[in-house]
């Protein structure tokens, strides 16, 4: 089925994608980059909600980073100044169509110059930045300008085929959407954001059921380092991303500084937790310490919602 597609086209980047683990973070980056936009991880994380987001499967799998409706990233991610599209359909019997309508909208986005993102184009379930097409392949470009070809048909696309697109520029009311942030934030560290998978524990609980998880030897162990890895790049981001808002909002500066410490403390606490996990063995015989500290960071997360709460009240 491939034949009916022909040509090829790449856009080269003038920049280098950032290299993280969180794929949506990294090629929305550059995508918004491409569009002029001037923004870097942090900026993404915060704006869209990543950055607070806390989803942990009861077996500790690692689908928990991206197991939700992404359409909550999207009205943040627009916030930024860029008009943001996402196109997705669910894995069935249409898949062979759909992988077709999908592949050829990239294609006309590339032949007007514009990258977009394709879920499941990379070694593993994640967001890949598309940046051409050779025939019936999507050019990929990843981090330190590594480039990789993907059959259009043959995307890791785990429960959905997806794609998002940017559209057109304009004038974001900074300091309105700031406060959209804040909101954003709280909501998905409370859990009560009506967009992931009923099977997973989302928000602050989340901490709780990842401790029992390892407390009762159900972690499966990949999960729990890819999870550990995940979340605490993302909390640092969250950490990084309440210090800027500080610095723009004074008057709610000490509560956006105090959620930052939380959001620290909390990244500390993870990392401490993988230098206890570095086996399978290592986690059955650390696993209530290893437990204790995801415990605690579900604490520091809920004070960090309860700073930005207060905070919201006090930014123009």
């Amino acid at each position: 089925m491939g034949a009916q597609f022909s040509g090829e086209k790449i856009i080269d980047l003038n920049f280098s994608l950032p290299d993280c683990l969180n794929s949506y973070l990294g090629a929305m980056t550059a995508l918004l980059r491409v569009r002029g936009i001037r923004c870097d991880l942090t900026d993404v994380a915060g704006m869209s909600g990543y950055a607070f987001i806390i989803n942990i499967h009861p077996e500790l799998l690692p689908t928990g980073p991206v197991a939700f409706d992404w359409e909550v990233l999207i009205e943040g991610t627009r916030a930024l100044g860029v008009e943001v599209e996402l196109v997705a359909v669910a894995r069935g019997d249409n898949d062979e169509t759909n992988f077709t309508e999908l592949f050829q909208r990239v294609r006309d986005e590339i032949e007007a110059g514009r990258p977009c993102i394709v879920w499941g184009a990379g070694d593993g379930p994640q967001f890949g930045l598309v940046t051409g097409y050779r025939q019936d392949r999507y050019v990929v470009t990843g981090a330190k300008g590594k480039r990789e070809e993907i059959s259009y048909d043959q995307l890791k696309a785990v429960w959905r085929i997806a794609g998002i697109f940017a559209g057109e520029r304009f004038e974001p009311e900074y300091r309105r959407e700031e406060r959209k942030a804040v909101v954003r934030a709280v909501r998905l560290l409370h859990g009560t954001v009506a967009c992931f998978d009923a099977d997973y524990f989302s928000g602050v609980r989340a901490f709780s059921a990842w401790g029992d998880a390892v407390a009762q030897a159900r972690a499966d162990y990949d999960g729990l380092i890819y999870n550990l890895l995940c979340y605490y790049e993302l909390q640092l981001l969250a950490a990084g991303f309440c210090v800027r808002l500080a610095k723009k909002h004074p008057q709610a500066s000490p509560y956006l500084k105090n959620a930052a410490r939380c959001f620290q403390s909390s990244f500390h606490n993870l990392e401490q937790a993988g230098k206890l996990a570095s086996s399978p063995a290592e986690v059955r015989q650390n696993s209530e310490p290893i437990a204790r500290l995801l415990r605690v960071c579900g604490e520091q997360n809920e004070q960090a919602a309860g700073e930005l709460e207060r905070a919201f009240g006090l930014m123009e």
